[in-house]
C-alpha cells in the first residue's frame, strides 16, 4: 500500500480550450405522465437526463429486445446468418397475442424473424429464436437473465422471451437504456429497426413498426416501441448525428403519442447540450517516477485507459485532470504495475478514474549489477 506521506497530487488543466466561447444551452421542458424516463450517451452510457430511472416498472415487451440482442450476438458468433432458414415448432404455431402466424414446420429466414420480432413484437418469432439458440424457452430465459447481469442491468428480471405482462417480469428505464444502447451497437439490425412497413412470409404477413420516430427523426437508428396493459406505452430510441449517439427511454406513458414527443425531446437535449471529448492527458506531461534500489533510477508512467467522455457543450475549459502518485517506488518494478490513479473532472464532478501504471519494468539493483555497469562505462 502506498503511504499517504509519500503521495503528491498533481493537477493538470486539460488542454481543451479550442472552444473558448460559451455555447448557448438549449433544453426543452419535459412535462409527462410517464412513470420514468432517461437520456444516456450510448458509448459511455453516462446518464444525462432522468426521472425515476431506477424505479422498477413492468418490462412489457422489453423481453423481445433482449431476445433480439441475444440472437444477433449468436449470429455474430457464426450460429446462423440473416439468410439462414429456421423451422417453426408447434409451440411457435400455437403462440397467442402478437404473432406473424407461423405454421408448424414452416421455414422462415432469420432476417424475417428479426422483422417480426423488432417490428411486429411477434411472440412466435421470439419462440423460434429461443428454441434454436437454447433448445427451449425456459433455458433461453436463463440466458436472458445472465445477459442482463453481464450488461449491468441489475434491476431487470425476465420470465419469458415472449410473454409480456407477467407480474414477475420487471425492469427500469436505466436498464432499458443500457439494453437499447447495446442492441444499437449491432449495425446488422439498423436497417430492420429503421423500417416502417414491410411484408414477410412471401407477402402473407405485414409488419408495422410501432416506433413512429423512424419516419421522421434525423439520425434515427431504432430501437423499439411497445405497449402492454401493465407497462403502458413505452419507447427506447437511439439516434446518431456527427458521431454522437444518444439513447432515450420513456416508460409507462398513458398516451401512445406522448412517449414519442418525450423521447424526441430527450434526444434533442442530447444533441443540443452535450458533446463527446477525449481528455488531452499525455504521458509527455508526466515526470518520470523515481525508483529506489533499481538498476534504473526512474520509470515512466501512463494512464491505463482514456475513454471518450461526454460533457455539456461549452464546458471544455472547466475540465481538469488530477494525478495521484507516490514520490517514489521501490524496485523491483513490473511493467504495467499500478502506482496511482488518474482522475478526470468537470469542475468538481468526477467523470472518470483510471489507474496510473508503469510503462516498463525495473530490476532490483545488486552489487554484481552495479559492478558490471561500472566496467561497461569504463570501456566505452
Amino acid at each position: 500500500m502506498i503511504k499517504k506521506a509519500f503521495l503528491s497530487v498533481i493537477a493538470f488543466i486539460v488542454f481543451l480550450q479550442m472552444f473558448s466561447d460559451p455555447i448557448p444551452v438549449f433544453s426543452e421542458e419535459i412535462e409527462t405522465t410517464a412513470a420514468s424516463y432517461i437520456l444516456i450517451e450510448a458509448e459511455t452510457r453516462r446518464v444525462l437526463e432522468n426521472s425515476e430511472s431506477e424505479k422498477r416498472v413492468p418490462a412489457g415487451a422489453l423481453n423481445k429486445l433482449m431476445t433480439a440482442l441475444i440472437a444477433v450476438e449468436y449470429m455474430s458468433d457464426g450460429g446462423f446468418s440473416m439468410d439462414t432458414k429456421l423451422t417453426a415448432s408447434n409451440n411457435a404455431h400455437t403462440a397467442g397475442g402478437a404473432v406473424i402466424w407461423l405454421d408448424s414446420g414452416e421455414e422462415i429466414t432469420v432476417r424475417e424473424l428479426f422483422k417480426g420480432l423488432l417490428l411486429g413484437n411477434a411472440n412466435d418469432a421470439a419462440i423460434v429464436f429461443a428454441e434454436k439458440i437454447s433448445g427451449s424457452c425456459e433455458d433461453f430465459t436463463w440466458l436472458m437473465n445472465e445477459k442482463a447481469a453481464d450488461l449491468g442491468m441489475n434491476n431487470t428480471f425476465f420470465t419469458s422471451p415472449y410473454l409480456t405482462d407477467d407480474e414477475n417480469q420487471y425492469t427500469t428505464a436505466y436498464d432499458a437504456a443500457i439494453l437499447a444502447a447495446e442492441t444499437a451497437s449491432h449495425s446488422e439490425l439498423h436497417d430492420i429497426m429503421k423500417t416502417w412497413l414491410d411484408n414477410i412470409r412471401d407477402g402473407k404477413t405485414e409488419v408495422v413498426n410501432e416506433n413512429s420516430l423512424v419516419k421522421s427523426y434525423n439520425g434515427i437508428i431504432g430501437v423499439k416501441a411497445w405497449h402492454t396493459e401493465k407497462s403502458g406505452y413505452c419507447l427506447a430510441a437511439c439516434a446518431e448525428r456527427e458521431g454522437n449517439r444518444y439513447v432515450s427511454v420513456v416508460m409507462g406513458c398513458s398516451d401512445k403519442d406522448e412517449r414519442f414527443s418525450v423521447g424526441k425531446k430527450l434526444l434533442n437535449t442530447g444533441f443540443a447540450n452535450y458533446k463527446i471529448v477525449i481528455p488531452g492527458f499525455s504521458s509527455e506531461y508526466m515526470k518520470p517516477l523515481k525508483v529506489k534500489g533499481g538498476v534504473d533510477r526512474a520509470v515512466l508512467t501512463k494512464a491505463e485507459s482514456i475513454p471518450p467522455l461526454v460533457i455539456p457543450k461549452g464546458s471544455e475549459g472547466n475540465m481538469s485532470t488530477v494525478v495521484l502518485e507516490p514520490l517514489y517506488i521501490k524496485a523491483p518494478v513490473k511493467k504495467g504495475q499500478n502506482v496511482g490513479t488518474v482522475a478526470f473532472y468537470l469542475d468538481k464532478t468526477l467523470l472518470y478514474e483510471t489507474r496510473l501504471i508503469t510503462t516498463d519494468s525495473v530490476e532490483k539493483n545488486s552489487f554484481r549489477k552495479s559492478f558490471i555497469r561500472i566496467i561497461v562505462k569504463m570501456f566505452k
